[in-house]
């Protein structure tokens, strides 16, 4: 078990995991094709601005600056994001010697970060969590320094980090509720209160997140809308509270839960000073967000990575129980023991099993019901889409998704213009995206599971079946996809790109 492991042993153990999973990451990420986030993003990032639709423009800017250092291909993109999720592993270890003093403790923390499904499976891919968490992670390894320290300048790199981690998503305005829990619940952090420095650090937060306000202003508040347009009445029920604790036991793992759990029991009966304040610290910078998912779930669906900026502090907090909790009733001990004995090996394998079903497909699991289906099949799928165009004679193909929309145009060649008919205000970043000429013949792509929709067919005078295409991955069939020919618009093709969702 952990607590008998050699300090020294248990940190080679940390270093050799971290440097496993991040060479085990590049060769999974190199041949995985792209998920349709990715897909949406990369065009982005192509035409740079300080905000989108969706989200502010951090992920945007991580991709191009991945692809200007490692390529513009597949691999380039996500390139970046995994040496950030191996840094990851250092800023866990710096935090926990701050806040612990204890170097087992810290090898731990590492160990329990690499084995969580969150960081070895959602460390492939790209999203605007990827941004977010690097700079709520760098925001909280500044703050355990000013814990541990007391030196002031740490507080403009908070201020910095969380300036960075606003623009890429903005869950990181949670980052601001809990810093004040903290200072109002941990003794040494009151005295700063009436030090100059934190003011200093939100004038830079505010600075640095500044221009994504100023973007949504001069274009209708169009992204607060959407992403705070979540919060909405509707009616209560304890369907997705579950739905939200089973999505963070999976992305932690089961054992790393347990471990969690019993963490809050340990800050709930810290008292004092020493390694007891640094437990309330952790929960402190927690709560404001776990509070707000949590109330959340109660009447609408939280997806589960939501949570994922809090989970450097989840690990921290499952290494301390791990090494000083001390159950009462007899079955807690033994599963408290249980959790810290399996949970690292229990994330490794977890972790290790969604990446042989990634690439090689063992378990037979229907198409929509493997997440990793979702990283196969775009390529071919294109290149045939793009030989029934050169048959039909078609210069442009019409889909209704976002998600397809984005995949499509990261493989289909550049001579076959693709296009999303509807929600045109999320492509209002692209200004290149003009309406197809009237005489040109178009197709249309729609997923079989969608057939029964029309989609932009009405909108032509003639509109035919073409072809029927699949999404494959190793000779299986993942998805079908049936390609109608357009001609004759009656009219507008495209949506107004300045209508905006009901």
């Amino acid at each position: 078990m952990p607590t008998v492991v050699p300090p020294r042993d248990l940190t080679r153990s940390a270093i050799a995991v971290t440097l496993g999973l991040f060479v085990a990451q590049l060769f999974v990420a190199s041949r995985l094709e792209l998920m349709f986030d990715e897909a949406y993003y990369r065009l982005w990032a192509e035409h740079l601005d300080w905000g989108y639709y969706d989200h502010p423009p951090g992920v945007a800017a991580w991709i191009r600056l991945s692809s200007a250092l490692f390529g513009h291909t597949d691999f380039g993109i996500r390139a970046l994001g995994i040496i950030a999720t191996a840094l990851g592993s250092l800023a866990i270890w710096a935090m926990a010697r701050d806040l612990f003093a204890d170097a087992q403790k810290a090898a731990l923390a590492v160990l329990i970060w690499c084995a969580c499904p969150l960081v070895g499976v959602g460390g492939l891919v790209v999203t605007p969590d990827t941004p977010l968490m690097v700079g709520w992670t760098t925001a909280l390894v500044a703050l355990c320094r000013v814990y541990r320290t007391g030196d002031w300048r740490w507080w403009l790199l908070v201020g910095a980090a969380t300036g960075v981690a606003l623009e890429a998503k903005y869950t990181a305005l949670f980052l601001g509720p809990g810093i004040v829990l903290a200072m109002l619940l941990v003794k040494s952090m009151r005295r700063w209160w009436t030090h100059p420095a934190p003011y200093a650090g939100g004038a830079i937060a505010f600075l640095i997140f500044a221009p994504n306000v100023v973007w949504n202003a001069r274009h209708g508040w169009q992204t607060f809308g959407k992403q705070f347009g979540r919060v909405a009445e509707a009616d209560w029920t304890l369907r997705f509270l579950f739905e939200f604790l089973g999505g963070q036991i999976g992305l932690m793992n089961p054992l790393t839960f347990v471990l969690v759990i019993a963490a809050i029991g340990l800050a709930w009966r810290s008292v004092g000073d020493g390694e007891d304040e640094s437990r309330k610290l952790l929960a402190a910078l927690a709560a404001p967000l776990v509070a707000f998912f949590v109330f959340h779930s109660l009447h609408d669906r939280v997806q589960a990575n939501w949570m994922a900026p809090l989970f450097p502090l989840f690990v921290l907090m499952a290494a301390d129980a791990a090494i000083s909790a001390h159950a009462r009733a007899a079955w807690a001990a033994m599963l408290v023991a249980f959790a810290r004995r399996w949970t690292v090996p229990l994330g490794l394998v977890l972790t290790a099993a969604v990446y042989v079903q990634a690439l090689y497909a063992p378990i037979p699991l229907p198409g929509r019901s493997d997440p990793t289906a979702l990283l196969a099949g775009w390529r071919q799928l294109s290149a045939d889409l793009a030989d029934v165009a050169r048959r039909e004679g078609a210069s442009y193909a019409l889909t209704q998704g976002y998600a397809l929309t984005g995949l499509l145009k990261a493989y289909a060649p550049s001579d076959l213009a693709v296009m999303q008919f509807n929600e045109r205000y999320r492509w209002a970043f692209d200004a290149t995206a003009r309406e197809p000429e009237a005489s040109a013949t178009g197709l249309y792509v729609v997923e079989e599971r969608r057939a029964g929709d029309v989609g932009p067919r009405p909108r032509f005078e003639s509109s035919k079946e073409v072809a029927r295409l699949e999404r494959r991955r190793l000779g299986k069939t993942l998805e079908g996809y049936t390609v109608y020919r357009l001609d004759r618009p009656k009219g507008a093709i495209l949506d107004p790109v300045d209508a905006r969702p009901q």
